[in-house]
């Protein structure tokens, strides 16, 4: 069998989703780095973004259809649960992640230093601060689904795989780091998965 190959940059927290899937399940892959809307990209993903996965002559864009698809396909331990019940709670933690936590957090408020500072210019502190409460919120929701350590039943799934690369970023920006400190157990779950192997291999650089 050919190997998969998952086209993203390093930084995509969608991206390090699926990484931390293939290395969790021991899957031997290839990164190829490619910025969005590039041609790599663009032969992929109907809207040119990342992250995007090909093996063999299959091609895949969306994250969760990614994640499923290397769930069903390679050997190792499983993500998605085989009860109907307890793969329902991924699906809908995953859901949760891609639709709000995923905006609230990185489209608004991360991206909102990023993005100026790539351009050589200073935060957008209108957007950064109307999406504060909002990622309030959403920490706030995680933080009382995070009691048992896990988003589903007792041991790592898809639902921790997706969004833990989000809730990683937040200790790196001020008024999140600040914020967390109302949170244990989302700070707690941030410590636990970034101890994982599968988290250190993914690692963006820092700055």
């Amino acid at each position: 069998m050919s190997k998969p190959v998952l086209i993203s940059i390093p930084v995509s927290n969608l991206g390090r989703s699926v990484q931390m899937l293939l290395e969790e399940k021991g899957v031997d892959y290839e990164f190829e780095t490619a910025s969005p809307h590039s041609d790599a990209v663009n032969a992929v993903h109907p809207l040119g973004k990342v992250p995007a996965l090909r093996h063999g002559e299959l091609t895949l864009c969306e994250s969760e259809a990614m994640a499923r698809y290397i769930d069903k396909v390679f050997d190792g331990p499983k993500f998605f649960p085989e009860d109907p019940t307890l793969c329902a709670k991924v699906d809908q933690w995953v859901s949760l992640h891609n639709t709000a936590f995923d905006t609230s957090m990185i489209r608004q408020y991360v991206l909102g230093y990023v993005l100026p500072k790539m351009a050589g210019k200073e935060p957008n502190r209108e957007q950064i601060d109307a999406s504060l409460p909002i990622v309030k919120k959403h920490l706030a929701v995680l933080e009382s689904a995070l009691e048992g350590g896990f988003l589903v039943g007792d041991s790592l799934t898809y639902a921790d795989l997706a969004n833990f690369p989000t809730l990683a970023y937040l200790p790196d920006f001020p008024e999140s780091a600040e914020m967390l400190k109302e949170f244990p157990n989302v700070v707690a779950y941030i410590d636990a998965i970034g101890a994982r192997e599968s988290a250190k291999k993914t690692q963006p650089r820092r700055g």
